[in-house]
């Protein structure tokens, strides 16, 4: 028997509209499932607060009535569910212990007193949903989700160049399906596209390594006469974003502790009276960009279902940007020499 061998594509140039950063394409080991389209800043990935893509170079927002509006539409669609599945498919590499003692026959129903074996097999099938509801293409979808006797399939799901809503996790079999039919839409999808999902999972950054820039989000606030800038609260950076999260950065120095003070920090970003001033009519929110390498170490627990991840800084250079696709900087601050103050 032949052996089946795929190469993920990794496509580094794709240009995206009005100067908005590239996107970096993993491209699926099967055309059932979904490409992912992940953001990226000077072609590395882009963790943290995302590009929204509706806010073009000049300021202007993308209407309804724009004739672009349905393109970005679809790729904010793209984008918001390669998020998802890129995560669903890293968890799988810390739990094939799971996966090994997973039911491939039958369904593991949940009960109140379960033995670990057991509470492994459910929690394994639950992502084993988790991840066809994210991977699989409309025609697959369809097949696995849809109860053509109850449902009218070729309407009920997504329009072409739309993907599923992350928080849309359909049951095996779709709305009113028997348990014959859900049964065999798990057993098929376990049997046929399962092995494939695991094949695709081990080769995205199988060393647990992940480049990339940490992009965070912070209001201007009110204007420091006295010492000339604006502070930037890090407690604005908390919470915000894909994959990586301001709590796991590790400081490596003195002056990147001052980052992560237990009562809080902020930074003061520089600017003169009559710059502020012009610049603050304009601008409401800025976003602060740090050169990072991310560390993937490990799940919460079976209940959170969270990646552990850490980062550190590779440069103490942190980057300004007046929007979101930060195609405008306007600034930069020196974690080593930056003036900071606590609560």
């Amino acid at each position: 028997m032949k052996q089946v061998l795929f190469v993920i594509t990794v496509l580094v140039f794709q240009i995206m509209g009005w100067g908005q950063s590239q996107e970096m394409v993993f491209d699926p080991p099967t055309a059932d499932f979904i490409s992912l389209s992940l953001q990226t800043h000077k072609g590395k990935l882009r963790f943290g607060v995302q590009d929204e893509y509706f806010l073009k170079s000049d300021g202007t927002y993308v209407s309804s009535r724009d004739d672009e509006y349905f393109e970005k539409d679809k790729q904010f669609s793209h984008n918001n569910a390669s998020r998802h599945a890129f995560v669903e498919l890293l968890k799988i590499r810390f739990k094939e212990d799971m996966f090994d003692v997973m039911d491939k026959d039958f369904f593991t129903e949940r009960t109140q007193n379960m033995y670990e074996k057991d509470l492994k097999s459910h929690t394994a099938q639950q992502h084993v949903l988790a991840l066809a509801n994210a991977l699989c293409n409309k025609q697959q979808s369809i097949r696995f989700f849809c109860n053509p006797k109850e449902e009218d399939c070729a309407s009920g799901f997504q329009q072409d160049g739309y993907y599923n809503e992350p928080r849309n996790i359909r049951s095996w079999g779709g709305r009113g399906a028997s348990e014959f039919q859900k049964l065999r839409a798990y057993i098929n999808f376990v049997k046929e596209k399962f092995p494939l999902v695991g094949k695709w999972a081990k080769t995205l950054y199988s060393n647990n390594v992940l480049g990339g820039y940490y992009v965070t989000r912070t209001n201007l606030g009110t204007y420091d006469f006295k010492n000339g800038g604006y502070w930037l609260n890090t407690h604005q950076f908390y919470n915000q974003g894909f994959l990586l999260k301001w709590y796991g950065l590790q400081p490596a120095n003195s002056s990147e502790r001052k980052l992560m003070h237990p009562n809080g920090s902020s930074i003061l970003f520089k600017m003169s009276p009559e710059e502020a001033e012009t610049f603050s009519e304009k601008n409401q929110q800025i976003f602060l960009v740090f050169d990072v390498t991310g560390y993937l170490n490990g799940l919460e627990n079976y209940r959170a279902d969270q990646l552990k991840t850490t980062f550190s800084l590779n440069s103490p250079v942190i980057e300004i940007y007046s929007d979101d696709g930060l195609t405008k900087k306007v600034g930069e601050i020196n974690i080593n020499t930056m003036v900071t103050k606590t609560r």
